[in-house]
């Protein structure tokens, strides 16, 4: 279990059922003083590692924020050494006026992630001190495994590494001095980029897991069933089928609500019309992008949606049974590694791999590129490429056509397509 005093203003109340939810909870004299946000109900397991660090960062800041709006200060809000890159991470997640506050929930997380290591390894560090070679040095350490014979962290050193350009470009924003010159050599220096992973599930693979969620005593999960089998049939995000809850600041409470939170961007039955069209705004355009689906050509998802009663059939599409309200990204997660396991998927397959499932399925198929972005919803060629993980059959199928053309040439008397003679 974490240490207490990571978790600032953290509260576990245990219901009747034994379920323990956990909240943070503004102090006493806050509360008197009039502060307006009183508990925030928080989401996670304390005893996951990636779950615990997302929950100590949200303490981290609402604390801030209840700091910031007692004092009404901007130094009590940003208590890091001044000119540090600690203070800097402070002022880019705390700054009312910060980017940061502008991003989607998934980025803002990304950003807290890798603002942690930073914080720990650097955050002591002066501007005017940081010289190229300090910066290439803590790529190396955040490269290294957490242990003899671990996985090098290569991901986890770019991402590193794109966040400290971030936030050096939002202390030139802040005009600090010592921000232009640290943010001007980060933007020269290069950086290997992670290698594209290569692994992406096939259609077997993914009607393994939908039937041991429709069948498996250990799972019975119709809503994962459906969820995995219409991110593969129609290659959507994850997010774009469960959707995502967010914290809801706005005080209209608007939508589907859970205390202050509020889900956004999953699939609704409003999105497919009477004749089985599913039209679904894309989360990663930011809704400019719309996936066009004609449900009908796939057996699976149709007879999956066809299977949930007309009386059901408002609202949210894809409904944990244990709440039955829409998932949370952490539940979806568990659930669907536990079938994934019990359908004897390799741990390093994951479902944020059946995107490329999906993408490369199509090319295997034989079907048009440009029809492939479409259908995945890219706006460049490129990105719909780094989606394609297949090769055997695709460079088997280039290999058919070219021997075949060496085959006509030599019975056609060598008038090939493309070379003629007089």
């Amino acid at each position: 279990m974490p240490r207490t005093g990571m978790f600032p203003g953290l509260k576990r109340m245990r219901r009747k059922t034994g379920r323990v939810d956990l909240y943070w909870v503004a102090d006493e004299a806050s509360v008197k003083a009039g502060y307006p946000v009183k508990t925030v109900r928080l989401f996670g397991d304390l005893n996951d590692p990636q779950d615990a660090e997302s929950i100590a960062n949200r303490c981290r800041i609402l604390t801030a924020e209840m700091r910031e709006w007692m004092s009404g200060t901007e130094a009590a809000r940003n208590t890091a050494p001044p000119r540090t890159i600690a203070w800097l991470c402070d002022a880019f997640q705390i700054d009312a006026d910060s980017p940061y506050h502008e991003r989607r929930q998934a980025t803002r997380a990304f950003y807290d992630q890798n603002i942690k290591i930073i914080r720990a390894t650097v955050g002591d560090r002066d501007f005017d001190d940081i010289t190229g070679r300090d910066v290439r040095r803590w790529y190396r350490n955040w490269r290294q495994p957490d242990g003899d014979g671990g996985k090098v962290h290569e991901r986890r050193a770019y991402a590193c590494i794109q966040t400290l350009r971030r936030l050096f470009s939002y202390g030139c924003e802040l005009r600090e001095p010592g921000c232009f010159e640290v943010s001007k050599m980060l933007s020269e220096m290069q950086f290997s980029m992670p290698k594209s992973r290569k692994r992406r599930p096939t259609y077997e693979q993914i009607a393994k897991v939908r039937d041991i969620a429709l069948h498996d005593s250990r799972i019975l999960r119709p809503s994962l069933a459906l969820a995995v089998t219409m991110q593969f049939d129609l290659s959507m995000r994850q997010k774009d089928v469960i959707g995502e809850w967010i914290r809801d600041g706005s005080g209209q409470r608007k939508g589907i609500m859970d205390g202050e939170w509020r889900w956004d961007w999953g699939l609704t039955w409003d999105q497919i019309d009477s004749d089985w069209i599913l039209r679904k705004p894309t989360s990663k355009s930011n809704g400019s992008e719309i996936a066009e689906h004609d449900l009908k050509l796939y057996p699976d998802t149709i007879e999956l949606l066809k299977a949930i009663p007309r009386e059901r059939r408002i609202g949210p599409i894809i409904i944990d049974e244990s709440s039955g309200k829409p998932y949370r990204r952490e539940q979806f997660g568990r659930k669907f590694r536990e079938a994934a396991d019990l359908a004897g998927w390799p741990k390093g397959l994951w479902n944020m791999d059946s995107r490329a499932g999906a993408v490369s399925e199509a090319f295997e198929a034989g079907a048009m590129a440009e029809d492939v972005m479409k259908a995945a919803t890219h706006r460049q060629m490129s990105t719909t490429m780094i989606y394609n993980r297949g090769s055997i059959e695709q460079t088997a199928r280039v290999a058919q056509l070219r021997i075949a053309r060496r085959n006509a040439a030599r019975t056609g008397g060598g008038n090939t397509p493309g070379n003629t003679s007089e």
